[in-house]
C-alpha cells in the first residue's frame, strides 16, 4: 500500500501543466489595512490559496476567464472576474468590507462542484461564524453555541442518565443525534462509543461527541438542512454538519469565566406549592483557548489550538419529602432522627443538574504545497476529560435489610453514588489534493477513536455486604470504545458544456469497530445469591467479562455527482451512491437538487434524495445492565434491566429481529430573496419520511418463562431490553432565516438576524390514530406490544423536543464598543407517563399537591431565553467583553404530576427539556488576536 501511495504521489508531483501567476493583496474597505488568513479560490475548483501575515497572494492557473471567490470571516464575500492570459501575470488588489452577518457565507458543504454562495447554493446551508460570534457569547462549547444560533440545533445537557450526563446529545430537525453526519474539514467524523441508554430524550441513539472539538479551533461551522446520503453516506438523513478549522495565522485567543447566579424553588413541594426558592451560585466555568498559526512557505500553514475548560456540577435539586430512615414498628421517626442528629433534610440532597467536566485538547490544521499542483493536508486533535456526576441517593430506609447494618457503619446517612467518566477522542486525518491534468483530485485516510471508560464511586456492592462490614467503595467499571477509519478518493473536473458540467466521482472504504471491557470482578459480581439483594456497584454495574470483547464491520462506496449550470440561472444536480456493509448488505441512494433564478435577487430551490443510516456497532453488540428507576404507583423505585443483544436468547425468546439499515425519502422546497446587500430571506418547507427507526425497548419481564427467567438471573437483571426497527416516522417542517445588516454615522452598524424553525414529527399510524408498530407475533400474542414500544417512546418522538425554536439576534456596534441582545424562544415540550391509559380516568393516580386525579401528562408552555452582551476594543486586537446568558433567569415549568416530582426531588423534568435548568449564567471573557 505505501509503494503505491508513493508511486502515485511521484506520477502526480511530475505532472506540471502551463501557467501564469495572479498576485493581489486583499484589504480592509475601512482602514486600508491588508487582511491575513483570506480565502481565495477559483470559483468550482479546488485551486486556491490564502493571503500572507499582510494580504498578500499569489496564485498559479493556466490560461482562461475565471471567477474568483473571495471569502473571510466577519466580511462580505466577493466573487470577481479576472482573465489569465500568456506573458501576463494580473494583478488582483481588492478591498472588503466588514459583514457581522451570522448567517451568509460562501458554502462548500453540499456541493462538489466548489465554493458558492449560500444565497445561491441549491439546498439550505447555514453558515456559523464561530471564530466571530464567540466574542459575545457566554457558551464556551460547540452544542450550546450551535443550540442558542441555529435553531433546527438542539441540544439539552441531560441528568441523572449515566454517561449521557457526559457528552451531550444533540439534534437536527427534531431527529436523532445519529441521524445528522458530522464532518470535520469535510471528512468523516466518527462518534462517540456511548450509547443513550437511560430514559431521556435521544433514548438509543449514539451521537457525535461536538464537544471533543475545542471552540476555539474552529472557524466556522456549516449546517447543510437537507439529505444528503447520496453524497456522504450513512448518517446524513436529517443533514449534515461540516466543522472547518481554522487555517489562519498569528496569534489568538481567549480566557473567560462565568457561574450560574440563579434563584429556584427548591421547597417548592416542602411547602405544599407555596415558595420555596433559594438562591446560589454554581457551576463556575473557566476557559482558555489559545490558537496561533504560521506559514509554511509561500502558501503553506500550520495551525494549531489548545484549550483548557473546567465546568463545575450545578444542582437544581428539589427537597426530598419522602421517609429517610428506617420506621420504628409502623412509626415514621423521621423528624425526631433529624433533630437529634441537628440536620436538615438538605443533607440528603441529590444533584440534579450538570455533570462536572474538567478537559482539554489540541487541534492541529495544516496545509503544505508540494508543487503548483499537489498539497499535501493533515489535522486531527486530541481530547480529554474527566466527568463526575452522581446517581440517586440511597436512604437509611431504602438500602436492603439484609445490609443495611452493614452499609451504615460505612455511610451513615446512606450515600449518593457517583459516576466518573474518563473519556479520550482522538482524531487524524491526511491525505493529497490537486490536478492531475483537467481533473482535480483528493485522497485521504482519516481515522478517530472514542474511549469512554467508568470508575463508580462513593457506591457499594450490597452482595459485598452482606456478611462484613468491611466492602469497597469504588470500582472500575468498565468501559466501551469505538474506532473507524476512513479511506477516501474523490475526482472532479469542471467539463465546458452549457454554463459549465461538474462531474465528481469517488470510492470510501471504512472499517468501524465496538469494544467493550469488562469491569473489575467486584463491580458486577453477585458474591451472595441467596441474599436477594441487587449486585455490582450500586448506580452503575460493571460491564460482565461475557459481554466483552471487540465487533467490526467494513463497507465501501462509490458515488457520482453531477452539477450542471443549464444557464446563468439554472442549475441542476444530481448523485449517486452505491454502498456495502459487510453485516447487512447492501444500498444504493440518489439526490436531485435544483436552482432558478428568477431574478438577481430572487431564487427558487428544491432538491428529492432517498437516503440510510446503517445501524451502529455500539446498538448492535452493547450489552449491559443497568440499575433504571422506573415510575409504579407514583413512586420512583429501582429495576436491574438488561440489554441484550438481537442474537441473544432472550432476544429469540420474544422474537426481537435483527437490526436492519433505516431508510429515509426526503423533500425540500425554498426561496432565497437577496433585495440588497442589507437584507436577505431563506425559507426553505421539508419532508422527511424514516423507515424502520431504531429504538431502544422497554424492559420485559420473564412473563413465568422459566427459560428467560434463567436467562436474567445470569445477567444480574431482573428485566430485558433490546434494539429494534420498531417504528416509521414522518417529519416536517419549515425554517427560516432573514436578516438585516446596515452602516450609518460614520462608524456605526446594526445587524439583526430573525431565524426560525416549525417541526411536526410524527410516527406513523393507522387508520385508527394507532402507532404502527413492528412486532413480531410472538409480542402480539403475547400481549406485550405496550412494553416493545409505549407512548412514552412515542413522545420522544413527537412532543418530547420543541416544535418550534426561534431566535433574533440584534448586533449594534459604535466605534470601540458593540452590544448584542439576543431572544431565543423554545417551543413547548410535553411528557406523556407510559403507565397509564389517558382514555380511563378512573384508572389515574391521585397528584400529592393537588389531591386531584391526573394523567401523569404535562405540557410545558414555550420559554423565552434572553441573552446580552457589552464588548470594547481596548486596543487593536485586544477585546474585552461582560454579559449574562438567560439574563431574566427563566426556568422551564415545574412538574406537577407527582411520579416525576418524585417526592420533592425533581423540581424540572429530567425526561423532557427545552434549554436545561440552570438559570442566569453571567460571564466576562478577554479575546486577543494578533
Amino acid at each position: 500500500m505505501k509503494t503505491t501511495l508513493f508511486l502515485l504521489l511521484a506520477i502526480l508531483a511530475s505532472f506540471t501543466a502551463f501557467s501564469q501567476s495572479i498576485k493581489g493583496k486583499i484589504t480592509d474597505e475601512k482602514n486600508g489595512s491588508g487582511l491575513p488568513g483570506v480565502s481565495i479560490l477559483i470559483q468550482s475548483t479546488n485551486n486556491g490559496t490564502v493571503t500572507d501575515s499582510e494580504g498578500n497572494f499569489s496564485l498559479n492557473a493556466p490560461d482562461g476567464s475565471y471567477n474568483l471567490v473571495i471569502s473571510f470571516i466577519g466580511y462580505t464575500p466577493k466573487i470577481v472576474p479576472i482573465i489569465v492570459s500568456a506573458g501576463q501575470s494580473p494583478a488582483a488588489n481588492f478591498s472588503m468590507s466588514e459583514s457581522s452577518e451570522l448567517l451568509s457565507e460562501i458554502v462548500v458543504t453540499g456541493s462538489r462542484s466548489g465554493g458558492r454562495s449560500r444565497i445561491d447554493s441549491p439546498v439550505p446551508v447555514d453558515i456559523i461564524p464561530v471564530s466571530q460570534i464567540t466574542n459575545n457569547v457566554g457558551q464556551v462549547d460547540i452544542n450550546q453555541i450551535l443550540t442558542y444560533v441555529a435553531p433546527s440545533f438542539q441540544s439539552s445537557r441531560q441528568t441523572i442518565s449515566d454517561g449521557s450526563d457526559h457528552i451531550d446529545p444533540a439534534q437536527l430537525r427534531g431527529l436523532g443525534p445519529d441521524q445528522v453526519l458530522v464532518l470535520v474539514n469535510g471528512k468523516r467524523r466518527h462518534q462517540s462509543s456511548l450509547v443513550n441508554v437511560n430514559g431521556t430524550v435521544n433514548r438509543g441513539t449514539v451521537g457525535t461527541d461536538l464537544n471533543a472539538i475545542p471552540a476555539t479551533a474552529v472557524d466556522k461551522i456549516e449546517i447543510l438542512r437537507d439529505g444528503a446520503a447520496a453524497q456522504y453516506g450513512s448518517d446524513a438523513i436529517a443533514g449534515v454538519i461540516n466543522i472547518i478549522l481554522k487555517s489562519r495565522t498569528g496569534l489568538s485567543g481567549n480566557v473567560s469565566y462565568g457561574q450560574n447566579v440563579t434563584s429556584y424553588d427548591k421547597n417548592y413541594v416542602l411547602n405544599n406549592g407555596k415558595d420555596g426558592s433559594v438562591n446560589i451560585s454554581d457551576g463556575g466555568t473557566a476557559q482558555v483557548g489559545l490558537n496561533y498559526g504560521l506559514k509554511i512557505g509561500p502558501k503553506g500553514f500550520l495551525n494549531i489550538t489548545g484549550e483548557f475548560v473546567n465546568r463545575e456540577a450545578t444542582n437544581r435539586t428539589g427537597t426530598y419529602t419522602g421517609q429517610i430512615f428506617p420506621a420504628a414498628g409502623n412509626i415514621i421517626i423521621d423528624e425526631d432522627l433529624l433533630a437529634a442528629q441537628k440536620i436538615t433534610r438538605n443533607a440528603f440532597d441529590m444533584r440534579i443538574g450538570n455533570s462536572k467536566v474538567r478537559g482539554g485538547g489540541v487541534v492541529m490544521n495544516a496545509n503544505i504545497p508540494l508543487s503548483e499542483n499537489i498539497e499535501v493536508y493533515a489535522f486531527g486533535g486530541y481530547n480529554k476529560k474527566e466527568g463526575n456526576a452522581a446517581g440517586f441517593y440511597r436512604y437509611p430506609n431504602s438500602i436492603p435489610a439484609a445490609v443495611r447494618s452493614s452499609v451504615l457503619s460505612i455511610y451513615r446517612l446512606g450515600f449518593l453514588p457517583e459516576i466518573n467518566s474518563d473519556v479520550t477522542d482522538i482524531s487524524a486525518a491526511a491525505g493529497f489534493r490537486g490536478k492531475m491534468g483537467q481533473w482535480k483530485f483528493d485522497l485521504s485516510n482519516t481515522f478517530g477513536k472514542n474511549d469512554f471508560d467508568y470508575t463508580i464511586s462513593n457506591s457499594v456492592n450490597y452482595t459485598q455486604a452482606v456478611s462484613s462490614s468491611t466492602f469497597q467503595t469504588e470500582f472500575n467499571a468498565g468501559g466501551n470504545g469505538f474506532s473507524q477509519n476512513t479511506i477516501n478518493l474523490d475526482l472532479g473536473r469542471k467539463f465546458d458544456v452549457l454554463y459549465g458540467l461538474n462531474v465528481a466521482v469517488g470510492a470510501e472504504q471504512r472499517t468501524d469497530k465496538y469494544t467493550i471491557t469488562a469491569g473489575e470482578e467486584s463491580s458486577y459480581k453477585n458474591y451472595d445469591v441467596a441474599a436477594g439483594v441487587a449486585a455490582g456497584a450500586q448506580v452503575f454495574s460493571g460491564f460482565f467479562p461475557q459481554n466483552a470483547g471487540s465487533h467490526s464491520r467494513s463497507s465501501v462506496a462509490g458515488y457520482i455527482d453531477l452539477e450542471q449550470d443549464i444557464t446563468k440561472a439554472w442549475v441542476l444536480s444530481g448523485a449517486l451512491r452505491f454502498e456495502n456493509y459487510s453485516d447487512f448488505g447492501n444500498t444504493l441512494n440518489y439526490k436531485l437538487a435544483t436552482r432558478y433564478k428568477i431574478t438577481d435577487g430572487i431564487a427558487l430551490r428544491a432538491s428529492a434524495s432517498s437516503g440510510f443510516r446503517a445501524p451502529s456497532l455500539q446498538q448492535r453488540y452493547y450489552a449491559k445492565t443497568n440499575t433504571l428507576f422506573v415510575t409504579q404507583n407514583g413512586q420512583q423505585v429501582p429495576q436491574e434491566s438488561g440489554t441484550f443483544t438481537n442474537d441473544s436468547r432472550p432476544a429469540e425468546i420474544l422474537g426481537i429481529p435483527k437490526l436492519k439499515q433505516e431508510t429515509s425519502q426526503s423533500y425540500t422546497v425554498g426561496t432565497t430573496i437577496q433585495l440588497s446587500n442589507a437584507f436577505e430571506l431563506t425559507v426553505d418547507a421539508y419532508q422527511i419520511d424514516i423507515d424502520d427507526r431504531i429504538v431502544l425497548t422497554n424492559n420485559f419481564n420473564d412473563g413465568g418463562n422459566a427459560s428467560l427467567k434463567a436467562q436474567l438471573a445470569a445477567a444480574n437483571a431482573t428485566t430485558a431490553n433490546f434494539f429494534s426497527n420498531a417504528v416509521d416516522t414522518r417529519s416536517r417542517g419549515i425554517e427560516s432565516v432573514l436578516s438585516y445588516n446596515t452602516k450609518f454615522g460614520g462608524n456605526q452598524s446594526l445587524r439583526a438576524v430573525l431565524a426560525g424553525t416549525f417541526i411536526q414529527n410524527k410516527v406513523k399510524k393507522d387508520a385508527a390514530g394507532k402507532p404502527i408498530i413492528h412486532a413480531s407475533d410472538i409480542l402480539v400474542q403475547t400481549n406485550q406490544v405496550n412494553t416493545y414500544f409505549n407512548r412514552e417512546d412515542l413522545s420522544r418522538f413527537e412532543i418530547a423536543s420543541p416544535k418550534n425554536k426561534q431566535s433574533l439576534t440584534i448586533n449594534y456596534n459604535i466605534g470601540k464598543l458593540g452590544l448584542m441582545l439576543r431572544a431565543v424562544r423554545f417551543g413547548e415540550v410535553t411528557y406523556w407517563d407510559p403507565t397509564i391509559d389517558p382514555t380511563k380516568p378512573d384508572s389515574w393516580p391521585v397528584n400529592s399537591l393537588t389531591g386531584q386525579k391526573e394523567t401523569l401528562d404535562q405540557t410545558f408552555d414555550a420559554r423565552i431565553v434572553t441573552d446580552v452582551n457589552i464588548n470594547y476594543s481596548l486596543v487593536k486586537g485586544i477585546n474585552v467583553s461582560i454579559g449574562a446568558n438567560n439574563v431574566f433567569d427563566v426556568y422551564q415549568e415545574k412538574h406537577t404530576h407527582s411520579g416525576n416530582v418524585s417526592l420533592g426531588r425533581f423540581i424540572y423534568s429530567r425526561r423532557v427539556q427545552q434549554m436545561g435548568v440552570n438559570g442566569r449564567y453571567v460571564f466576562a471573557r478577554v479575546n486577543f488576536n494578533f
